[in-house]
């Protein structure tokens, strides 16, 4: 039972590992798209055809990708933080 739960969960870890950087890449397009556009997110999010509200909804809304997207979350702000002096 315990080589099962390893081969699982080195899996999980793997598929979370594997999609840190694709997380990380699409929030920082998403980003980009409103800051280039001046577009506020609601109004972002109103533009968008619906196959690009059917891939956010995957990517972004899926429970498996949670904990990668907050990773890639964290890494993005860290990377993006404005300097307060």
């Amino acid at each position: 039972m315990s080589s099962a739960w390893l081969f699982f969960g080195g899996i999980a870890l793997l598929y979370f590992l594997v999609m840190i950087p694709i997380q990380y890449l699409y929030i920082s397009g998403i980003k980009e798209r409103a800051r280039k556009w001046k577009l506020s997110q609601e109004q972002m999010y109103e533009n968008m055809s619906f196959e690009e509200e059917q891939l956010h909804f995957h990517i972004q809304g899926n429970i498996a990708n949670l904990p990668s997207t907050i990773v890639a979350h964290f890494l993005y702000q860290l990377r993006h933080r404005k300097s307060k002096e």
